[in-house]
C-alpha cells in the first residue's frame, strides 16, 4: 500500500522518527516515577519505623515505672496507670508489626508481644503469683527493652535494605535507558535514512523526466514511483512526452511536405534562370544579364535551404542510413571549396588549404555535406577580406577536419546550444541571408553516424571561430550510430 500523498508520506517517515524516542521517553518517564515513589515510601518508612521504635522504647519504660510502683504500692490507681500504659504500648506495637517487612522482626515482635502479653495478665490478676518480685519484674523488662532494641536494630536494616533496593533500581534504569539510547540512535537514523530515501527518489525521478523532455528525448517512458499523487505526476508527465512525440512528429512531416512542395517551383525558377543566363530566348544586356546571375545565385541559396530541411526531416524521422565506400576526405574538400569560389571571390576572402589524400570509407555524400556546412558558415561569419582555413590532419586511425574563420566565434554561452536544430547565435552577420540553423544540427547528426564526433572552439589568439570534426578512417563500427545518437541525446 502507497501512500495517498507526499505529505502522508512525509507525516509517516516523521512518525517512524518520532514515535520510538516517544517510547523512549515513556520508558523513561515510568523508570522515574517508579524511583521516586521508591524513594517516597523509603524515606517514610524509615521516618516512620524510627518514630515508632523510639514510641515503644517510651511505652516500654512508662510500662515499667507503671508496674514497678504497683508491686510497691499495691494501689488500684496505680494499677489503672499501668493498664493506660499497657494499652499505649499495644497501639505502639501494632502500628510498628505493620511495618515489619522481614521474618525475624515478625519474630521478634511476636516474642515481645507474647512476653508483654504474659506479665501484664500475671500482674492484673486478682491474685498475683508468689515469687513475682521487683528483681523479677525488672528482668522481664530488660529482656524486652532488648528484644525492642534488636527490632529497632531490625528496623533500621529493614531501611539500608530498601536504600539499596532504590539504587538497584536506579541503576537497571540507567543500565536500561542507556542501551535503549543506544538502540535508538541507530534505528532513528536508519528511518530518517530510508524515509529520505523514499521521499527524494520519486522528486529525482521527475526532475529526470522533466530533464529528459527539455533535453527531446522521448524515447524513454516516464514512470515515477513512490505516492499516488506523484505517481498520477508521472503519468501526466508521460502523456506529455507522447503528445511532444506528435508534435515532433507533425513538425517533421510538415517539414518533410513543406521541403517537397517548395522543390517544385524552385526547380522551373533555376531552370529559367540558366535559360536566360545561356541567352537561349535572346542576347542579354549587362544589367539583364547581372539580373539573371543574381536570380540563379538566389536560386542556389533557396535551393541549400530546402535541402538542409530534407536533410533534418530525414534525420528526424530515421537514424542516417550511410552508403559507405571507399572516399578520399582531401579531394571531398577540394570539390565543396570549388562550388564556393564565387562566394569566397564576393567576399575578398583568403582561404588556406593544402589539398592532401586521405583515403577513409565513408559516406561521400554526407561527408560533402559536413565539409559543405562547416564551410558555409565559415564564409557567412567571416568579414570582408579576412581569411578561412580549411585543415585535414590524419593521425593513425583518426582523421581530423578543421575549419577556421576571422569572424566573431561562439560566444561560451551558446557552445550547448549552438547544434540543436533550427537554433541561431546572436552574432548574426548583417546583409546576410538568414539560414534555417539546422546546418551544424545536420552536421552533428552525420559525423555521429560515421563513428566521430564534432567540437567547437576558438580560432587561437585572434578572434574567430573553430569547428572540428573528428572520423574513423576505417568507418563507423556496427550500431554505433545508434549509440552515438542516443549518448549524444543524453548530453
Amino acid at each position: 500500500m502507497r501512500p495517498r500523498s507526499l505529505l502522508s508520506l512525509i507525516l509517516l517517515g516523521f512518525g517512524f522518527v518520532i514515535v520510538p524516542l516517544f517510547v523512549a521517553l515513556g520508558y523513561a518517564g515510568v523508570y522515574v516515577d517508579r524511583l521516586s515513589e521508591q524513594a517516597h515510601t523509603t524515606v517514610y518508612n524509615a521516618a516512620r519505623a524510627i518514630q515508632l521504635s523510639s514510641n515503644l522504647d517510651d511505652s516500654l519504660t512508662a510500662l515499667e515505672r507503671a508496674a514497678r510502683q504497683h508491686l510497691v504500692l499495691d494501689d488500684e490507681g496505680l494499677l489503672e496507670v499501668y493498664r493506660n500504659a499497657h494499652q499505649q504500648f499495644r497501639d505502639n506495637f501494632n502500628e510498628l508489626r505493620r511495618f515489619a517487612t522481614t521474618t525475624t522482626q515478625r519474630r521478634l515482635l511476636s516474642v515481645l508481644d507474647e512476653r508483654e502479653q504474659t506479665l501484664f495478665d500475671t500482674l492484673t490478676a486478682e491474685s498475683a503469683p508468689a515469687g513475682l518480685t521487683q528483681e523479677v519484674v525488672t528482668d522481664r523488662f530488660i529482656a524486652m527493652n532488648q528484644l525492642a532494641e534488636a527490632v529497632s536494630t531490625r528496623s533500621n536494616d529493614v531501611i539500608d535494605q530498601e536504600v539499596r533496593r532504590m539504587q538497584s533500581l536506579g541503576a537497571t534504569a540507567q543500565r536500561w535507558l542507556f542501551w535503549m539510547g543506544a538502540a535508538l540512535l541507530p534505528l532513528t537514523l536508519i528511518s530518517a535514512g530510508v524515509f529520505t530515501v523514499l521521499i527524494s527518489r520519486p522528486i529525482r525521478g521527475i526532475d529526470q523526466a522533466i530533464r529528459r523532455l527539455g533535453a527531446a528525448r522521448f524515447d524513454e517512458p516516464i514512470t515515477v514511483s513512490g505516492p499516488q499523487d506523484l505517481q498520477a505526476l508521472g503519468a501526466r508527465l508521460d502523456w506529455l512526452r507522447n503528445r511532444l512525440i506528435e508534435l515532433e512528429n507533425e513538425k517533421t512531416r510538415f517539414l518533410r511536405h513543406v521541403s517537397h512542395e517548395l522543390k517544385t517551383p524552385l526547380t522551373a525558377i533555376r531552370e529559367s534562370s540558366q535559360l536566360l543566363s545561356e541567352e537561349v530566348v535572346g542576347p542579354l544586356n549587362d544589367e539583364q544579364r547581372e539580373i539573371a546571375t543574381i536570380l540563379d545565385d538566389s536560386g542556389r541559396q533557396l535551393q541549400g535551404l530546402i535541402e538542409d530541411l530534407l536533410d533534418f526531416s530525414r534525420t528526424q524521422s530515421q537514424l542516417p542510413q550511410l552508403r559507405l565506400g571507399q572516399v578520399d576526405l582531401g579531394e571531398i574538400a577540394a570539390d565543396v571549396l570549388g562550388r564556393h569560389r564565387a562566394a569566397i571571390r564576393a567576399r575578398e576572402l583568403h582561404l588556406d588549404f593544402r589539398e592532401t589524400a586521405v583515403p577513409m570509407r565513408g559516406d561521400a555524400e554526407k561527408l560533402r555535406t559536413i565539409v559543405d556546412n562547416l564551410l558555409s558558415n565559415a564564409i557567412k561569419f567571416s568579414p570582408t577580406g579576412g581569411r578561412v582555413r580549411v585543415t585535414i590532419e590524419p593521425d593513425n586511425e583518426w582523421v581530423t577536419l578543421a575549419v577556421e574563420d576571422d569572424g566573431p566565434g561562439v560566444p561560451e554561452s551558446e557552445r550547448k546550444r549552438i547544434f540543436e536544430a533550427f537554433y541561431q547565435g546572436g552574432n548574426q552577420p548583417e546583409g546576410y541571408v538568414k539560414g534555417t540553423g539546422l546546418g551544424l544540427s545536420i552536421t552533428r547528426e552525420y559525423a555521429l553516424a560515421h563513428g566521430g564526433r564534432i567540437g567547437i572552439g576558438d580560432a587561437g589568439d585572434d578572434a574567430g571561430g573553430r569547428f572540428s570534426v573528428i572520423l574513423p578512417l576505417r568507418g563507423p563500427a556496427p550500431q554505433h550510430a545508434r549509440t552515438a545518437l542516443a549518448a549524444a541525446g543524453k548530453e
